[in-house]
C-alpha cells in the first residue's frame, strides 16, 4: 500500500490553519492552545510536515496515537512530546476523558531571544531531534508543574498585547528550560521502546554536539563504545535510513545555517565544517541541498 504524503506546513500560520483553528492567531510565530478549548471544532486527524516550527505537547490521560516519521511514539499517562522542523507527524485523536488535559505549544526561532537559528534550538535542547524524537514521561509532581506553567502560558496568550508578550515568552522558555534540567538530571524518563531506539537517540545526540561532524562512522561508534555495524543496524531498524545519512543530514544542517545566519566565506565554512578543499563542501552541498553554498545563500 502506497504511503500518503504528508501535508508540507512551512510556518505557524499554515499549522493552525490544518487544525482549523487559524481563527484563534494572535502572534506570527507562536501560538498555545488548550485542547479541550478546541477539541469539537479542531481536525482531530492530520499527517503533517514541520518545515519551519517546533512544536511541544503535554497530554495528561489522552487517547491519541502518533506518529513521527513513520514510527508510532508511546504515550504514558502524563508526557511531553517534541517536534522539529523537518520531521513528519501523523496524528488520530480519539475521545477526550474527562480528567483529561492538554497543551499544544507552536513557534519559530523568531520568537525565542536567546537562540539565533533552528540548528542552535536543536543542538541546546536535547530533546529536539530531526529523526528521533521519544515522548517523555512525567512523575505526578512534573505533571503538576508543567500544567501549571501552560495553563498560566495559555492564559497570558489569550489576551495577548504589547504589555505582556514578554510574559508569554518568558513562560515558553521556563518550559524549555525547565525539560532541558530535568532530561539532564534524569529527573524524566523517555518513553523509548527497544535498545535500538536508544543507541539511535544517543547516536543523534552525539552528531548534535560534535563540532566536525564530516567523520567517519567509526568515530561515532567509537564514542558509543559499540561497533560500526551495530550502529549501523540500530539506526536502519529505528529510521529506516543508514546511519551515514543521519551524519549528512545534520552536516547540511549546519551548513545550511552557517550560509544563512554569517556573512563568513564559504571557504571558512569548508573549513569549519572540517572539509579538506573548498571544492569538496561545494560539491557535498549541492549534491545534497540541489545548490551550491552560493546559490543557497542569495535564495
Amino acid at each position: 500500500m502506497k504511503e500518503i504524503t504528508p501535508k508540507s506546513v512551512k510556518d505557524v500560520s499554515e499549522m493552525l490553519e490544518s487544525l482549523h483553528l487559524k481563527k484563534y492567531q494572535r502572534h506570527e510565530h507562536f501560538h498555545i492552545l488548550k485542547f479541550q478549548d478546541h477539541y469539537h471544532e479542531m481536525a482531530l486527524k492530520a499527517h503533517l510536515k514541520s518545515e519551519g516550527y517546533f512544536e511541544m505537547t503535554f497530554a495528561r490521560n489522552h487517547n491519541t496515537k502518533i506518529e513521527v516519521d513513520q514510527k508510532v511514539v508511546k504515550e504514558a499517562t502524563s508526557s511531553l512530546f517534541f517536534l522539529s522542523p523537518g520531521q513528519t507527524i501523523k496524528i488520530e485523536a480519539q475521545d477526550l476523558a474527562e480528567d483529561s488535559l492538554g497543551f499544544m505549544v507552536l513557534f519559530s526561532v523568531d520568537f525565542l531571544n536567546f537562540s539565533s537559528s533552528e540548528f542552535a534550538v536543536i543542538q541546546q535542547f536535547p530533546y529536539f531531534n530531526i529523526h528521533l524524537s521519544p515522548s517523555y514521561e512525567l512523575s505526578p509532581e512534573q505533571d503538576l508543574l508543567f500544567a501549571s506553567y501552560l495553563e498560566r502560558l495559555n492564559e497570558e496568550f489569550k489576551k495577548l498585547d504589547n504589555n505582556n508578550l514578554e510574559i508569554v515568552r518568558s513562560l515558553l522558555t521556563i518550559c524549555l528550560f525547565e525539560a532541558k534540567r530535568l532530561l539532564d538530571l534524569n529527573q524524566v524518563k523517555r518513553t523509548i521502546t527497544s535498545r535500538a531506539e536508544e543507541v539511535t537517540y544517543q547516536f543523534e545526540n552525539l552528531l548534535k554536539n560534535t563540532a566536525h561532524k564530516k567523520q567517519k562512522l567509526g568515530y561515532y561508534s567509537s564514542q558509543l563504545h559499540i561497533s560500526d555495524v551495530y550502529l549501523s543496524e540500530c539506526v536502519k531498524k529505528t529510521t529506516g535510513k543508514p546511519a551515514k545519512k543521519l551524519i549528512t543530514a545534520y552536516m547540511l544542517f549546519e551548513a545550511k545555517d552557517l550560509l544563512r545566519s554569517s556573512d563568513t566565506t564559504i571557504e571558512n565554512i569548508a573549513l569549519q565544517m572540517g572539509f579538506s578543499d573548498t571544492p569538496n563542501f561545494i560539491s557535498f552541498f549541492k549534491k545534497n541541498a540541489g545548490l551550491t553554498p552560493n546559490q543557497f545563500r542569495k535564495s
